[in-house]
């Protein structure tokens, strides 16, 4: 494809660099056309943004860092020429000059403004940050995107994962006949915030981070903790009502968090398999805890030169199985289980791709991981892939273009996925405001329909939001049910808020597809 990027001289940023880069190596014919209008990010939009940077230690440059465009595209040609034709032309300058001609045109689109303000926007505003691309030959936006709010009080890192999916929107509609992820259906304008409000949003960070350092501390800090109870009395039903939840929180020695929890009942034993992340080395081993024994003590069993985290436990054909979140490694690995539950060996390398929080699903067809990217730049928690394969070694295959959708708030999973009397559900963890902020129940089918398709039909998080910002991780096995949440508890118990849907929330483009119908019963694959 022939493209034409369109770049305004005085509001060139790095993500504009980037994208040229990335069509350039997506093999295009890619031209740089210098515009003399767009206008540059407010003065006190840049001095916020460094001013987190210094407050917060953030060492990576901004994909909002001002570029020269004289120096900057090495090695991409430059046209002046406004009677010029490409395929495709993307205006990057607010589409305001004349510029070359293209058969399809394209403009960056932050919460409806061309402006990556319209971002900043929203945040002071308390909204979802979406993001969508225009058409100049479309009077409507079809495809709309949550973007993961990691941390609500850092602007600049919520704008970082804008421009990072913008890039990968923007390089999708430059193909020909792309096939797009499914999105959301509709974005609410943004006000227009001024000075002082970005100015009481910069007084605000300091005073929030104050406070909840002082609160904090004086409970032990904040930090992943994990929950569990017997729940043969009260399961949590997913298709049924409301339900008020209590768990019995694990205890740590304050040298690391436990997160990520995978019960197993086996053998009349019950075992809960975690993460956990000692602080001195800074990175995530696997470990299991005898959940019969009061002492409770995290016992390592796996551990490598990378992190690890999300240890996916399930049974298959007579053995015992873990695929763990193993993205900083580039692949997505199996372990065999030699000696239940202490003694596992690596078996195999499944796909090469940086995925977070793989999660397995065996229906008659074969095998189902679904995962999100985490490969680039921007949030690894919002780009929803899925790969196929009719036995567990594989091959492996992606399941049509991938990701299948971008959205913060349903994409990463939370856990296992749950068949309820046929209908399959899948807890996804709740980016869009907080990094695992909370937990959404929806409900999808497979083999998957296209446009991707699921229903959120509940939620769960935490009832005491000042001990307890998030959770992000759901399981059960037999009676035994795990949660983890993020925070400062107060005591040893951890209450949660089963709160259904009202009328399920799509979050596809034309509605909710029946689910398929199978005999299996169990949490996963047979546990």
């Amino acid at each position: 494809m022939r493209i034409c990027v369109v770049i305004g001289r005085s509001c060139a940023r790095e993500w504009h660099n980037l994208l040229a880069r990335r069509l350039v190596h997506d093999r295009h014919e890619v031209a740089i056309f210098i515009s003399e209008v767009g206008t540059p990010l407010p003065s006190l939009i840049v001095t916020t943004l460094a001013f987190e940077r210094l407050v917060y230690g953030i060492a990576s440059k901004s994909l909002l860092t001002a570029i020269l465009v004289d120096k900057s595209f090495d090695g991409i040609r430059r046209t002046d020429d406004v009677n010029e034709s490409f395929d495709v032309v993307l205006r990057l300058d607010g589409d305001a000059s004349a510029a070359p001609i293209g058969a399809r045109s394209f403009h960056p689109l932050f919460n409806v403004h061309q402006s990556e303000v319209g971002a900043v926007h929203a945040i002071l505003d308390g909204q979802d940050v979406m993001i969508g691309v225009g058409s100049s030959s479309e009077s409507t936006h079809a495809n709309e995107y949550a973007i993961e709010t990691e941390l609500p009080t850092i602007i600049g890192k919520t704008l970082n994962n804008a421009c990072a999916r913008m890039i990968d929107l923007l390089a999708w509609h430059s193909t020909l006949n792309p096939t797009l992820p499914t999105g959301s259906k509709s974005v609410g304008l943004c006000r227009r915030s001024n000075s002082p409000v970005l100015l009481r949003h910069a007084a605000a960070t300091l005073t929030k981070r104050l406070l909840r350092r002082l609160d904090m501390l004086a409970r032990g800090g904040d930090r992943w903790m994990i929950g569990w109870r017997h729940a043969a009395n009260q399961p949590l039903e997913i298709d049924g009502g409301g339900a008020s939840l209590t768990y019995r929180r694990v205890p740590d020695d304050g040298q690391r968090f436990l997160a990520d929890p995978f019960p197993v009942v086996d053998g009349g034993r019950s075992w809960l398999f975690c993460e956990e992340y000692p602080y001195a080395t800074g990175r995530g081993i696997i470990s299991v805890i005898d959940l019969d024994d009061p002492a409770g003590v995290a016992r390592p069993i796996i551990e490598e030169s990378h992190h690890l985290s999300y240890p996916m436990v399930f049974a298959d054909d007579g053995r015992w199985w873990m695929i763990p979140e193993s993205g900083a490694s580039n692949r997505i690995v199996l372990y065999r289980c030699e000696a239940f539950p202490f003694k596992w060996t690596y078996e195999a390398t499944l796909i090469d791709v940086a995925a977070s929080d793989p999660t397995l699903y065996r229906d008659e067809t074969g095998y189902w991981l679904i995962f999100t990217s985490c490969e680039g730049a921007g949030s690894p928690s919002d780009r929803l892939c899925l790969y196929h394969a009719p036995t567990l070694y594989g091959p492996w295959r992606p399941c049509g273009q991938q990701p299948l959708a971008i959205d913060a708030r349903t994409s990463r999973p939370a856990g296992h996925i749950l068949n309820v009397g046929g209908a399959l559900y899948r807890p996804a963890q709740d980016c869009s405001r907080l990094y695992g902020s909370g937990i959404v129940w929806c409900q999808f089918s497979l083999p998957l329909a296209r446009p991707f398709e699921q229903v959120e039909i509940a939620t769960l998080s935490p009832r005491d939001a000042r001990s307890f910002r998030g959770a992000h991780t759901y399981n059960r096995s037999g009676s035994i049910e795990a949660i983890d949440v993020y925070g400062a508890p107060s005591d040893d118990a951890i209450d949660l808020a089963f709160l259904p849907v009202a009328k399920g929330k799509s979050n596809s483009l034309s509605g909710q597809a029946p689910a398929l119908r199978t005999s299996q019963e169990a949490a996963n694959v047979s546990v």
